[in-house]
């Protein structure tokens, strides 16, 4: 699939990084007026089912989603210190995933245990927290420490992630923003009944070199503001025409 992106015209994805777990694991530098990188981009290849069994044992009752493994957590690490070597500074960034991070429901409820109300309440002032969450979040049977190491490097400002279709919050996880980057398409599942289509958008990033870190903000646009027909059910878009081979 990645070799079939890369061969659109004016696809940007780099190369897979060797001899790490997954698919697409790379970064994009962005420049600057001057230039020079003033922003980065990182994806990481979260996976998508967890293995049957581990060691010998099953993972009955627990997550069967995947996770990001260690191997890719360091490359971020050694490859976000390279960086700041070659360029002096620490390049500011935004980390995009599928299977969101245990920290997501942690930031929701302002707990690790707690799911009542009033822990909701806690986190959402906390953590600024805006946006719906409409289904549990789905993260892997493990914390693969992504979270500890990007804010110990301190480069990444914010982790987007897909996966759970009907959650659209975001909030500031401890300086890091966490957050869901919507659902684009119509063909998958979204809210129930009349309301299936209501979320369907995309979140846009503001970048700004003016701005300390780059990052101006963020926002959800839905398809319901440019007109798009919502009604329940699976809405036909025309597609992109394939790739010439001519890249």
């Amino acid at each position: 699939m990645l070799a079939f992106y890369r061969s659109y015209r004016h696809n940007v994805n780099g190369p897979t990084a060797k001899g790490v777990t997954g698919q697409g694991n790379s970064h994009l530098l962005i420049d600057g007026t001057n230039g020079r990188p003033a922003f980065n981009v990182w994806l990481l290849d979260s996976g998508r089912y967890a293995p049957g069994t581990i060691d010998g044992q099953d993972l009955t009752g627990y997550p069967t989603w995947d996770w990001v493994r260690m191997d890719q957590v360091d490359w971020y690490y050694r490859t976000s210190v390279e960086l700041e070597r070659r360029y002096r500074r620490a390049i500011p960034s935004l980390m995009f995933i599928h299977i969101p991070l245990w920290e997501y429901r942690f930031m929701w409820f302002g707990s690790v245990d707690g799911r009542t109300a009033a822990d909701h309440d806690r986190g959402a002032g906390r953590h600024q927290i805006v946006g719906e969450r409409n289904e549990e979040e789905c993260p892997g049977p493990f914390n693969s420490g992504l979270f500890s190491a990007v804010q110990h490097r301190g480069d990444v400002r914010g982790i987007f992630c897909g996966h759970d279709h009907v959650n659209t919050y975001s909030g500031n996880y401890y300086g890091v923003l966490l957050g869901y980057s919507g659902n684009t398409g119509f063909g998958t599942y979204g809210l129930s009944g009349a309301e299936r289509n209501r979320l369907r958008g995309a979140r846009v990033y503001r970048l700004d070199e003016s701005v300390d870190g780059v990052l101006a903000g963020t926002t959800m646009r839905f398809a319901s503001e440019f007109g798009i027909d919502l009604t329940a059910d699976d809405q036909w878009i025309e597609p992109l025409p394939l790739p010439d081979g001519r890249g």
